[in-house]
């Protein structure tokens, strides 16, 4: 005889705490879709208006210098008036962004968007506090995971709707348009879905200060300094591979475009699976210090083995390792530090973290492009690895948080 179910308790901290937990996915994975469609078009679309290679790679480091410089600011901000208004705020600057790239008639307007959009998506510190902010500490790394999910979705979905898109004939800019509409159909599943978390009502007192003494403080603050030096290291090694894989598979394959994309989705959906799904089941039973030390293993060995030989097999072991560790190391070092940071200043030192995962992705691939001409295919991987064999070993320094793992968890409350 089949048992009815009981019925689900609406009121419920833990109901509470998985609806906003599930807003917060829809909301990054939305604002990811967007950004994802126009990564595969940029360098194209920049040639046609007389943009050069080293053209291109400025208006790709235009972005990430925004949202290393502001993503701070945000996070800072959203301590300040609240996570909700922030991202609201932060949204419609996206789509602005987005829409001058669809009106853009010369090299400088798409400057212009890059920039203005990398301002307003420089926002992923604040989703990061708002799980902080509805998560107790021993929920703290799934949360931080789904956010990681949403992000790896969205960069999948993103790049896959502009290739199809594409070859149906569908211009670019129409593209920066539809890539506009996503961020405005986030803007409005935020303004009327996702609610306030309640610690945040009292946020008006908190002191706002974002000067660059804020910036060095948080930096060289003994409690913040490992996680953010993790974070950096982590982001710049595997920003060597991103950058050098494509030349590695065609020196050492022969691949083709289209088997590289392939290559690169697959990445993306083992980290997907590791952050939505694996991270759920080990974070509830592991402390973050342990996930990031395995994680940064996972990313050292899969360095080493990616140039190690000629083998097909060989290399998609050494991808999955890659996409394993960084999807447990990523989430497991963004719950440690956001239980680190003051409860008043989550979204400024999530920001710094953000500002550090930046800076790696602007310096990783001008090193790995470097070595790669200079010294062989092999050598961004060698260069990396040590990297994280130093973050493997710094790890044992982090502080050890304890786990007790309640029967119901007790995450705070939002409202709506």
């Amino acid at each position: 005889m089949k048992r009815d179910k009981p019925p689900v308790d609406k009121n419920s901290p833990k109901y509470k705490m998985h609806m906003a937990l599930g807003l917060m996915f829809l909301t990054v994975f939305i604002d990811l879709i967007g950004f994802g469609i126009i990564i595969p078009l940029l360098p194209l679309y920049a040639e046609k208006f007389g943009a050069n290679g080293f053209t291109v790679g400025l208006l790709l480091m235009s972005y990430s210098l925004m949202q290393f410089f502001f993503a701070p600011m945000w996070g800072r901000l959203s301590d300040k008036i609240g996570r909700r208004p922030v991202l609201l705020i932060s949204l419609a600057i996206s789509a602005i962004g987005y829409a001058i790239w669809g009106a853009a008639t010369s090299l400088e307007m798409l400057f212009v968007s890059r920039i203005i959009a990398g301002f307003g998506n420089a926002n992923l510190a604040v989703a990061q506090a708002y799980v902080a902010d509805v998560t107790p500490e021993d929920y703290r790394s799934q949360g931080m995971g789904m956010i990681g999910a949403a992000f790896g979705l969205g960069f999948v979905l993103g790049p896959a709707i502009a290739g199809i898109s594409s070859s149906f004939g569908v211009a670019p800019n129409i593209l920066g348009y539809i890539a506009a509409g996503f961020s405005v159909l986030d803007l409005i599943v935020t303004a009327f879905i996702l609610p306030e978390p309640e610690n945040r009502k009292d946020s008006a007192h908190n002191p706002f200060s974002l000067g660059l003494g804020y910036y060095l403080s948080t930096i060289a603050n003994k409690k913040f300094s490992l996680c953010l030096f993790i974070m950096f290291i982590s982001t710049f090694a595997f920003a060597n591979m991103e950058t050098t894989l494509v030349l590695l598979t065609s020196q050492y394959f022969g691949f083709t475009m289209a088997q590289n994309s392939y290559l690169f989705v697959g990445i993306g959906l083992v980290m997907v699976f590791v952050q939505g799904y694996l991270i759920r089941k080990i974070g509830k039973i592991y402390p973050d210090k342990l996930l990031i030390s395995v994680g940064t293993a996972a990313i050292a060995l899969g360095l080493l083995l990616t140039p190690a030989t000629h083998s097909l097999i060989v290399l998609c072991v050494a991808l999955v390792f890659l996409a394993t560790g960084s999807g447990i190391n990523n989430p497991s070092n963004s719950s440690l530090l956001s239980k680190l940071a003051p409860a008043d200043e989550t979204g400024g030192v999530m920001g710094i973290g953000q500002s550090m995962s930046t800076l790696g992705r602007i310096l990783g691939p001008v090193a790995g492009g470097y070595l790669f001409d200079k010294m062989g295919a092999s050598s961004p991987y060698w260069f990396a690895a040590c990297f994280m064999f130093l973050a493997f070993a710094l790890s044992f320094k982090l502080p050890l948080i304890h786990k007790v793992v309640p029967t119901q968890p007790t995450p705070t409350s939002v409202s709506s």
